[in-house]
């Protein structure tokens, strides 16, 4: 653990927003989808351990610490009744500390989450070669991680179908926040691939865990599914509806599983319409 941990202050005043960023996204790749939410709320977005100084993958044998992680940081920074936003395994994240610790959320925001039916676990564990070999984890595991210079690399993810739908002031979003010029002059991923296939690998391991947090969380919950996402089942979807009849869920037409770099203004005015 990190004496202060690191977080993005992104301006605002009023009640204060936290942004939980995803595997393998640093959150200022989302400037422009959190940029309208600064005219109402002050929006503040941690830095998960993925990105600390020095912090190893070994140092996270469960997936559930990057829950205590963020109630520390609120704790560090004397936040409470945070309207609490995540996407994908930031939702997840969010959901977790929000059980554990209710008096720091007032509301969720749970844009995509990684909620992963036991069953589906089950096959990807029982697949050649086990959980390492899903392909999710292998891309991971051999994504290129250095570029000479930025303009190559926008080139070189501007063809790359999971970028397709990115405008190009986005896809540059993600890479100018992505990577840094390292000692040696080149440019490198901020967010280590060993980190990256790390994460998915507790969450295809561990993840059905978060079904048994779900039916405890108290608070006013937004829930926000991308109808082209390859992340949030609609099996998946349906449970949870299940579980949190309470919650208001929205789905939102041709989007993938990035919608808030896909279309990051429609997407904040959507879930700020819902906030007030």
């Amino acid at each position: 653990m990190t004496d202060n941990i690191p977080y993005i202050e992104f301006g605002g005043a009023g009640p204060v927003l936290h942004f939980a960023h995803p595997n393998a996204y640093p959150p200022t790749c989302f400037r422009q989808f959190l940029a309208p939410f600064t005219e109402r709320y002050r929006v503040v977005a941690m830095e998960a351990r993925t990105l600390w100084p020095h912090a190893q993958p070994a140092d996270l044998p469960d997936w559930r610490t990057l829950a205590d992680d963020l109630i520390t940081f609120f704790d560090q920074q004397g936040l409470r009744q945070v309207i609490g936003m995540g996407h994908s395994l930031g939702a997840v994240v969010t959901t977790v500390a929000a059980v554990k610790r209710p008096d720091l959320f007032r509301q969720l925001v749970l844009v995509d989450p990684v909620f992963m039916l036991p069953e589906m676990l089950a096959a990807i564990a029982q697949l050649p070669g086990g959980v390492r070999e899903f392909p999710l984890l292998a891309a991971a595991r051999n994504r290129r991680y250095q570029w000479p210079d930025l303009a190559t690399a926008f080139a070189h993810y501007r063809q790359k179908p999971v970028f397709a739908r990115f405008s190009d002031e986005s896809l540059w979003d993600y890479v100018n926040n992505s990577f840094a010029l390292d000692g040696n002059g080149v440019y490198t991923l901020r967010f280590p691939r060993e980190w990256e296939e790390h994460l998915y690998a507790q969450m295809m391991g561990h993840g059905d865990q978060v079904w048994e947090y779900l039916p405890q969380v108290t608070q006013p919950t937004l829930a926000v599914r991308a109808a082209e996402t390859d992340t949030l089942h609609p099996e998946a979807w349906a449970c949870w509806q299940q579980i949190q009849p309470g919650a208001t869920f929205i789905e939102v037409a041709e989007v993938g599983h990035m919608l808030m770099l896909e279309r990051p203004l429609p997407i904040a005015t959507r879930i700020l319409s819902h906030l007030k």
